[in-house]
This record gives structure tokens, sequence and C-alpha cells, in this order.
């Protein structure tokens, strides 16, 4: 009798005691965590359209951008009209390759000068002197039509082949087909005779270029000065749809500028320039421990604490388990995206603990 009583108060004794080790062992299941940090849920790349190189710019990784935003620009090859003169025609639009167009038409656009004569000049009649053979390009030189010496000219030598050479006309009058006789004394004295020539109608100037016309600055029947902004190419592989130097945000949000994204830079086509953050749906992603991994399913609620937030506990719905585990300190972690939704805003990197639900 005093054996049984003995066993009924151990019995007594022990419940409470068992009852303490299993709900703390309860608790320390329950408290399983895993470090997690925020994450906009669309994040947009910003790539270049073109290889070439990056323009000065103030954009910083934080800086809040609407869509349409210009981001970066990429420099240009600017064309400039090689002469005075008129815009006679322009073979090259906005998009078009200026290879293709080359092809086609022999140049991207044509200029008539301002100045429409030449002289096409040999040394033949020149002074016997061997100096007066030996024309340069650029030198003044001065003539006379030898049907009518009272008529005089001025002009420039232009180009120079052998004996041969070409005189732009700079002043006087004459028609296409005069014959003249050619000096290097404005007082055109014998012994500066340095040849003779026959004016002609000047050919037109032919622009070109190379690349992706981007803008046209110019249309037919248009005057240009000689330096004027004629047309604004890009790198030869931007595509045909590619009609601006200005990379733009294609979305409102955050903004992360690329490592190889700085003022100067040498880019190429596709090469990641910024990532665009969106601060309007975001998610958490947690690190869980492999040995943690089966007490998370697809579709679970689990509580949310932010370390700005400590007080609050936030509910967030499991969207995805990654099935590639990432390495760290001896263990595999997993990363478990969990969609939450707050009174207050959540901002890319923002740390916070998922709490994980008790183990089966």
């Amino acid at each position: 009798m005093k054996k049984n009583v003995a066993l009924l108060l151990t019995v007594l004794l022990l419940t409470p005691l068992c009852a303490l080790a299993e709900d703390a062992q309860t608790a320390a299941v329950s408290n399983v965590t895993a470090n997690a940090v925020a994450e906009s849920e669309n994040v947009y790349k910003i790539t270049a359209p073109y290889s070439g190189v990056l323009l000065p710019f103030d954009l910083e990784s934080g800086d809040q951008v609407t869509a349409g935003t210009v981001l970066f620009s990429l420099d240009t090859v600017k064309v400039y009209a090689p002469v005075d003169g008129t815009v006679q025609a322009v073979f090259a639009d906005p998009g078009d390759l200026c290879e293709d167009v080359t092809a086609l038409y022999g140049m991207i656009a044509c200029i008539e000068r301002t100045l429409p004569q030449v002289a096409d000049a040999s040394t033949s009649g020149a002074y016997n002197d061997e100096e007066n053979r030996l024309i340069h390009v650029g030198e003044t030189v001065y003539f006379y039509q030898t049907s009518d010496k009272d008529n005089e000219g001025e002009g420039r030598v232009t180009a120079v082949n052998g004996s041969d050479y070409t005189v732009e006309l700079t002043a006087g009058d004459f028609e296409n087909g005069d014959s003249i006789k050619i000096y290097r004394d404005e007082k055109m004295g014998t012994k500066s005779c340095i040849g003779s020539g026959t004016i002609e109608r000047a050919a037109d100037v032919a622009v070109n270029g190379t690349g992706r016309v981007l803008s046209c600055a110019v249309q037919p029947g248009q005057s240009v000065r000689k330096g004027q902004l004629l047309f604004e190419l890009s790198g030869q592989d931007a595509e045909a749809n590619v009609t601006e130097a200005a990379v733009t945000a294609s979305h409102a949000g955050a903004v992360e500028l690329a490592a190889g994204a700085s003022s100067g830079q040498q880019v190429y086509k596709g090469q990641l320039l910024a990532s665009i953050h969106d601060l309007s749906a975001m998610n958490v992603v947690a690190e869980v421990d492999e040995i943690d991994l089966e007490r998370v399913h697809v579709g679970d609620t689990l509580t949310v604490v932010f370390d700005c937030y400590p007080q609050e506990e936030v509910s967030g719905t499991v969207k995805s388990i990654s099935l590639i585990g990432n390495a760290k300190q001896n263990a595999t972690y997993y990363d478990v995206t969990i969609s939450i939704s707050t009174s207050w805003q959540v901002l890319p990197g923002m740390n916070a603990t998922v709490r994980l639900p008790a183990g089966q």
C-alpha cells in the first residue's frame, strides 16, 4: 500500500515537469526563424541600345524616377556641312544605316556649293621656270579670260595631281567653258604664269557617314554654312527603331546603377546600365536553412518582422521556393519569396526576420 502511494506521488510530481519540458520543446521549435531582405517584385533592366560612350550624368543609385525620365545619353557622331551651299538631296532618314544608303546612292546627302565654279587647270603654258611647275594646294592664284583680259578673277588651289590641278573660284564672273590664264602674282606678270585652264561647274559635294541615322537637321533646298550640323549618327549596331541618343526609364521606381555605368565610360550594346526597382509591390526573400526547408510550403502564411519596425508583425504568403541553394558557412540556404502588404513603405534592401512554422 505504501509503495502504491509513493508511486502515485512520484507520477503527480513528474507530470508538471514533463508538461513544462514539452512546452519548452514546442516553443523552441516554433521560434525557428530565417533572415530576410526586402526586394521589389518587379525589377526592370536598362541596357545600352548601341555601343558608344556615356555622356556625363548626375544620376545616382537610390534616385527615384518616373517613366520616361532620361537616365543616360550616349555620345553621337556628328556630320557637318563640308562647304557653304544648298542641300540638293537628303538620302538618309532617321533609322537608316548609312552604309545601306551609300551603297544605293553613293552618299547620304548632297550639297551644291555656294561657289559653283572651278577651273580645271594644268601647268601647260606656264613660264619656263621650275618653280612655276610646282603647284601647292591652298595657294591663292589670279587669272583672266584669254578672250577678254579685262575679265579677271581669283581662286584657291584645292587639288594637285602631277601637272594638273584644280582651282576653286572665289571671285570673278565667268561662263562655263571660258579659257583662262593663271598667275601667282596678283599683277599677273609673265614670269608668274603657272598655266592655263577651263572654267567648269563645280561638282556637288557628297556627304558621307557611318552608323545608324538618329536625326537629320536639314532638308532639300536648305542653305547651309560650312560646319553646320547635318546628321547625328549612332553606332552601327543600333536597331532601326533607335532614333535618339537618350536612354529613358521604362517604368517608375528607384534606380540602381550598374557597376560599369559611369560618365565617359565606353559601353556596348545590351550592356546593363541600371536597374529600376518598382516600389509599388514588394516581396521579402528569406534565406531558409536546408534543415528547416521542410517547414515551408508555397501558399503558407508566415510572420515577418522588419528591423525598422520591430514591434510590428506583418503577414506574408509564400510565393515560391528556390530549387537551387546557396552554400554559406558549411550550410546550404534556399531563397523563399514571400509577398507582403504593409501600411508603411518598404524599401529594397530592408532587413527582416521570418518566423517559420513548427515542424510536423
